[in-house]
């Protein structure tokens, strides 16, 4: 593929990369600079006033899944999955092309799977209440968002592989 080719073909699948893309970026860097912030606010309370932050570990955790869960879905959009492929690379071209369709497959059950009981946990956190030790804050939101990450990844990992 010539370099003409490659730039359209980014150029081609970089608008509905952005919808995806962007939205992650954003929430992924507020959360990050939400943990930063209390991390820091909890060390310099707790340092100079011996008032730590009442929490901070409760709220760490819930924003640490939410970071995570955004953070599935870019690493696939950036190409960033872990992939050992040096005895491929000395394999037959369709048999590359075969375990490379392979392993997308069975990446894309993996995710899709991890959602799913992402997604069940979920229910069942909320339907036994399940929360933080010292806020009470619930799991099951935390839940859900690595259910979406994980399933917006299976999508993204399958349709990466397509527009390839």
């Amino acid at each position: 593929m010539s370099k003409q080719d490659f730039g359209a073909s980014i150029q081609k699948s970089s608008g509905w990369r952005n919808w995806v893309e962007v939205p992650l970026v954003i929430s992924g860097a507020l959360i990050i600079f939400a943990l930063m912030g209390l991390s820091v606010s909890d060390a310099l309370l707790r340092s100079f006033f011996n008032k730590p932050v009442f929490g901070a570990n409760d709220y760490a955790q819930i924003l640490l899944s939410f970071a995570v869960a955004a953070s599935f879905p870019l690493c696939v959009i950036a190409g960033r999955l872990i992939a050992i492929d040096t005895l491929v690379l000395m394999m037959p071209k369709p048999v590359q092309y075969w375990l490379d369709w392979l392993v997308t497959a069975l990446g894309a059950i993996m995710l899709g799977y991890v959602a799913w009981r992402a997604f069940f946990n979920a229910l069942e956190a909320a339907t036994f209440g399940e929360a933080t030790l010292l806020l009470q804050l619930p799991y099951g939101p935390s839940y859900y968002a690595v259910a979406a990450g994980c399933g917006v990844s299976a999508v993204l990992v399958v349709l990466e592989r397509v527009l390839r």
